[in-house]
């Protein structure tokens, strides 16, 4: 059984979608207010030092220092972590697998932060500084633009068929990329991708996860 520790944002979406694909069991044992820091808490940092969500307990597994059941986080990790123990969403061959380990960290390095610096500067800072917003608007710009030709040349972010890049990237689109100022109007390829993903039974239960 996997516990997973999460929140309804687009990072915690990224695993409960994973964990609907590969139907690995799972219980969602806390949703986290993030606005009472209780990602903050004592208990919480014991499994994520860094306090960030979503976090996973597999307790078939055990860590090798501790004896606990293993405990994974970061979004990247856990999804690289789901495909190997399922055998599901990750390609076999070298080549293929270097092109999902490019967008995981394409969107782990890139877009999220992008979008991330977009929405405190814009929505979240006491203070606008002209020139944050400025920079935050013109990067998720850029970023949005860099997705667009991939997806221009490819059904999908690593190629054609559906992986845990794609996963990875779905909730940026669908929540993210929509709030800002003219959603996914002129994209699209992005576009078609997303309403592609969007359809999956198993993507759609894990958007409403937690409920």
């Amino acid at each position: 059984m996997i516990d997973l520790h999460t929140t309804p944002t687009a990072n915690g979406y990224k695993v409960s979608i994973m964990l609907e694909e590969v139907g690995l069991p799972y219980r969602v044992v806390h949703s986290y207010d993030l606005r009472k820091g209780e990602h903050q808490s004592p208990a919480y940092l014991a499994l994520n030092p860094v306090g960030r969500l979503p976090t996973i307990v597999d307790h078939e597994l055990r860590d090798d220092l501790t004896g606990d059941p293993i405990s994974v986080y970061g979004t990247a990790a856990i999804l690289l972590y789901l495909a190997e123990k399922s055998g599901q969403l990750l390609p076999e061959s070298p080549a293929a697998r270097a092109k999902v380990f490019e967008w995981l960290g394409t969107i782990s390095s890139d877009v999220a932060p992008a979008f991330t610096g977009q929405f405190v500067f814009n929505n979240i800072a006491p203070q606008k500084i002209d020139w944050a917003i400025e920079h935050y608007n013109k990067l998720c710009k850029r970023m949005i633009a860099t997705l667009e030709t991939r997806l221009a040349r490819s059904p999908y972010l690593a190629g054609p068929d559906y992986t845990i890049a794609d996963v990875l990237a779905y909730p940026v689109a669908a929540s993210s990329m929509k709030r800002f100022p003219g959603s996914l109007e002129g994209y699209p390829n992005m576009s078609r991708w997303a309403d592609e993903i969007s359809v999956r039974p198993a993507v759609q239960r894990g958007m409403t996860i937690p409920s």
